[in-house]
Parts: C-alpha cells; structure tokens; sequence
C-alpha cells in the first residue's frame, strides 16, 4: 500500500504593513498559514467562487486556510490601506 502523499504547507507572513510573499503560486490542496506577528492584521478575500473564509482581526497566532479550488484569489488587510496579495491556485 502506498502511503499517502505528505500534505502541503506554504507560510504568508505578515511583515510590517506588507504580506510575505504578497503573491504565492500553489497547487490545488496546499494548506497556507498567514502568520501574524506583532500588529493585528485581518485578511479579507474577495467574494469569488472557491475562495476560503476571510480572517477577522489576528495577532501573535497563525491560521490555516485550504486551497481547494484553482483560481486566483486576492485578499487585503482591511486594516491598513494598500496591505493586498493574492494566492494563485492551479
């Protein structure tokens, strides 16, 4: 029997008022951590089909999200003006 495949992690870090990487290229099934750290920081997604459920205000902690679906999707802080990035799942 062959064992399943490991799972998928990719990190986004919040540095600052900027997202680390501010665009990442997944793969269908790949789990993205968004680290907060320090400051308290939110991650909006845009209202698209197969987007994941937003973050509400977040400090000091990481939160998962699954990237089930192929698409790109943007999101912002909605905390601090210009604070955007996007996943890319394909």
């Amino acid at each position: 029997m062959t064992p399943p495949a490991p799972s998928v992690n990719e990190v986004i870090a919040t540095n600052s008022n900027t997202f680390n990487p501010a665009t990442l290229t997944v793969s269908k099934g790949t789990t993205v951590t968004f680290t907060f750290q320090g400051t308290t920081h939110n991650v909006s997604f845009a209202s698209v089909t197969g987007a994941p459920a937003s973050i509400g205000n977040t400090a000091n902690a990481g939160v998962q999200r699954l990237f089930a679906t192929a698409g790109t999707f943007g999101y912002e802080c909605t905390l601090h003006s210009g604070m955007t990035g996007a996943v890319i799942v394909n």
